[in-house]
């Protein structure tokens, strides 16, 4: 007999250690099992929510593995808490499924539990019902009031930085289509983990509150989420071709120009972009050491509007697009 869809939430999304738990998460009143669920924020403290929504065929291929694809959508909705500087809080869940298979949800499953408990980010709730597959996942985060990351903040005269290398996970899906036989199994495997288990990095982002102009999430192409801080801060970038911290494995299987086109366009990085005044180099460079991230200073906000890539010899270079269009 096929599960009802109370039975399917209390197996697969009641679990402890997936579940908020009020004893165990101070900021939980009420977790999973009523209408709603309740937070309370110490004084003081700001609610940070972002949602996501991912669809098989066209976020991810419809016969990936779950547990990859369950932590991948938690991670994905939390790099937007990091580009903020928020801490988690917890998450809901809306998820759309054909039919129920249990296999496929146990692991689904798994992976939600692990991701949960590697960011402190419990399930407070959601909703489940019959579909095409879609996960839509939203998050909750708190900070300090006034202490946010945003976008309109840029200033000309900063410096433009990115955290991470970049274009691992753009090069990944030209392995999930079987169009990159030059790479070796290593090679595959790193591009594949880029791709499935993006490191939102919420500790770099608490740790530039108060020191970065703005911030943004690499999730559609670091020319397309600059872009969106440009305009909303009503500046223009340059930044120089030769400072993109390009991945090695992309150098290794790409032409140069190839290389750096997907660093900048591809998306999925999870990367953080972000500006901060000259003066807080030193600043940035010991956040970046505290938190283990790899930070590159790329280039600089500028007057005018546009962002602009220059090579070496100072040469502009065009792309065909700027990042991932959602309708297009």
């Amino acid at each position: 007999m096929a599960l009802s869809e109370f039975e399917l939430i209390n197996r697969y999304f009641r679990r402890p250690g997936l579940a908020a738990d009020p004893e165990v998460h101070p900021c939980v009143v009420l977790g999973p099992g009523d209408d709603c669920a309740l937070l309370e924020l110490p004084a003081g403290q700001q609610l940070a929510l972002s949602l996501d929504v991912l669809v098989a065929g066209v976020h991810f291929p419809e016969d990936a593995d779950p547990h990859l694809l369950a932590g991948r959508a938690l991670a994905v909705n939390l790099s937007d808490l990091a580009a903020m500087g928020a801490t988690p809080l917890g998450f809901t869940l809306g998820l759309t499924l054909p039919r129920i298979d249990e296999t496929w949800l146990q692991g689904f499953s798994d992976g939600l539990l692990d991701a949960a408990a590697r960011y402190c980010c419990p399930l407070l709730g959601g909703d489940t019902t019959r579909g095409p597959l879609q996960i839509a996942i939203q998050v909750q985060g708190r900070l300090a009031a006034g202490t946010a990351l945003r976008r309109d903040g840029a200033k000309a005269g900063d410096d433009v930085y990115v955290s991470g290398q970049l274009g691992r996970a753009g090069l990944a899906l030209s392995v999930l289509q079987n169009k990159l036989p030059a790479a070796s199994a290593m090679q595959r495997d790193e591009l594949l983990v880029a791709y499935y288990r993006p490191e939102p990095r919420l500790p770099l982002g608490v740790a530039l509150r108060g020191l970065a102009t703005s911030a943004q999430d690499v999730s559609d192409g670091v020319l397309a989420d600059l872009g969106h801080i440009a305009r909303a801060s009503g500046v223009a970038m340059q930044l120089h071709a030769e400072q993109v911290p390009v991945a090695a494995t992309l150098s290794a299987l790409c032409a140069p120009a190839q290389a750096l086109q997907l660093a900048l366009t591809a998306g999925d990085d999870y990367e953080l972009v972000f500006t901060a005044s000259p003066a807080q180099r030193t600043a940035i460079a010991d956040a970046a050491a505290t938190t283990g991230t790899a930070v590159a200073r790329i280039g600089r906000v500028t007057a005018g509007t546009g962002i602009e890539v220059v090579a070496a010899d100072g040469s502009v270079i065009l792309f065909p697009s700027a990042g991932y269009l959602h309708f297009s």
